[in-house]
């Protein structure tokens, strides 16, 4: 188990960081579009699809570090109401049961993203080059698979 909770910190730094560097780069990138259009009456023309991406890739990581954190909306409102004895258990159970929710999107995203590569679909174009969505979306399994993994430790970590 401790090795769980410290790869699981290792995680949490990474997603951190990767946050940080999304919302840094979604300001960068619109004050740049903004600039440009404002002084140049032009702008980059994938730039808006590609900060739709990037705050989705923001978001979804987000949401992987409120399930760390238990921010995220709860389905224990119920176990809340429970006497002393019995909350324990039923926390143990909507846990488990969060975690299955998370493992089925998972699987949903993941069926959802072989769709979008087999059907080659394009977010947009830079230079003539095709940007897949495919390659844009892959935030969507993993966030589920690190919401279920963060979820599944903080049924085992200590309050």
């Amino acid at each position: 188990m401790k090795y769980l909770l410290a790869f699981e910190e290792i995680l949490v730094k990474i997603e951190k960081s990767a946050i940080v560097i999304f919302v840094f780069l979604m300001a960068l990138l619109s004050f740049l579009q903004i600039g440009l259009r404002l002084f140049f009456h032009s702008g980059i023309v994938w730039l808006d699809t590609f900060l739709r991406y990037v705050v989705l890739w923001a978001g979804m990581l987000g949401a992987s570090l409120s399930s760390r954190y238990s921010k995220h909306f709860a389905v224990d409102v119920f176990a809340r109401m429970l006497p002393p004895r019995w909350s324990s258990a039923a926390a143990v159970f909507t846990g488990l049961f969060a975690v299955f929710v998370s493992i089925l999107l998972f699987f949903a995203s993941n069926r959802f993203l072989k769709q979008e590569f087999l059907y080659n679909s394009t977010a947009f174009y830079v230079n003539n080059t095709a940007v897949k969505s495919g390659w844009l979306e892959l935030i969507l399994p993993v966030s589920f698979l690190l919401i279920g993994f963060h979820l599944f430790v903080g049924i085992f970590r200590q309050k």
